[in-house]
């Protein structure tokens, strides 16, 4: 080929891989974007999968692969779920292998080999190294990752969990976030006293948030200390409570009658603490837990 053809040649390359992506495939893309969005997995699922296969080279459109066949897969059971584990691994690691700076593919990547079983293909040990790569980047998303990846290993992993949390903690002790992050993980470690620091500084930070608010008073009834303080931050809790929603999150109102009556019982007060079981069980007639803490009264 003469010098002149070739450089057309190269030219012309370099002109189509520079094009625009067509109209039409962009509409497809957008076009599962929405199905999935309104809940229609089905039918996001067969317009993705014909994207994908079509545009095998476009990291957006492998990444929404992987997205809408793990959903698919996690409503499915048999061998639909295996299958659809497959496309999502498979959509989820071509996108990074096309981007691999890409921090949000390398997220949803991690998060899919750390959930998977292995037979689906699951990795917990891949998903750390990811996990550790998004951390260099954008330290406290890859804290968050890291973490919820070791906490559903063994007891080893968890320590090291906590150790992570506890120097996020110092790095950033009064940033919202972190404090959310870190007092969060210490509940759910069930290590009141530490998570009862967290939400304190919390409260300082905003005062009315009646979340960390009921949180403060319910760690110190946990922890058999300072009921009347434990009061006034329940208390505090109720003037601020609204009803719970998946948007806004938000605490069971009748749990924090309970948690007043149990400070009612370390003060030695069984009146006042009678009338609060009575309040949560009014307010949730299914409330077990303020049931067996009334049934508990009457024996005495």
């Amino acid at each position: 080929m003469s010098s002149p053809i070739r450089c057309l040649a190269a030219a012309l390359a370099l002109a189509m891989a520079a094009a625009p992506v067509p109209l039409a495939a962009q509409a497809g893309l957008a076009q599962a974007r929405a199905l999935f969005d309104r809940g229609r997995i089905d039918s996001a699922l067969t317009i993705i999968r014909r994207e994908a296969d079509s545009r095998p080279d476009h990291a957006e459109t492998q990444y929404w692969l992987g997205r809408i066949a793990g959903e698919k897969a996690r409503r499915s059971g048999g061998l639909g779920r295996v299958t659809n584990a497959g496309r999502s691994k498979s959509g989820f690691s071509r996108a990074v292998q096309l981007e691999p700076d890409n921090l949000d593919y390398l997220d949803a990547l991690a998060r899919f080999l750390s959930e998977a079983p292995g037979f689906m293909g699951g990795n917990r040990d891949s998903a750390v190294v990811l996990a550790e790569r998004i951390r260099r980047e954008r330290p406290l998303d890859g804290t968050d990752l890291l973490v919820d990846i070791l906490m559903e290993g063994n007891e080893r992993q968890k320590v090291r969990a906590d150790s992570l949390i506890a120097a996020l903690d110092r790095q950033s002790p009064s940033d919202l976030g972190t404090l959310r992050r870190v007092a969060t993980h210490w509940s759910v470690r069930n290590r009141p006293q530490l998570a009862l620091g967290a939400f304190e500084r919390m409260v300082a930070l905003e005062p009315d948030n009646g979340a960390a608010q009921f949180s403060v008073g319910r760690n110190l009834v946990v922890l058999e200390r300072e009921p009347r303080r434990a009061q006034t931050h329940l208390r505090r809790a109720m003037d601020r409570w609204v009803p719970p929603s998946p948007q806004r999150g938000g605490y069971p109102l009748e749990a924090v009658w309970w948690r007043l009556g149990q400070s009612y019982v370390q003060l030695g007060n069984a009146d006042s603490a009678r009338v609060c079981y009575e309040e949560a069980l009014r307010i949730n007639p299914r409330f077990e837990q303020a049931r067996r803490s009334l049934d508990s009264l009457s024996r005495r």
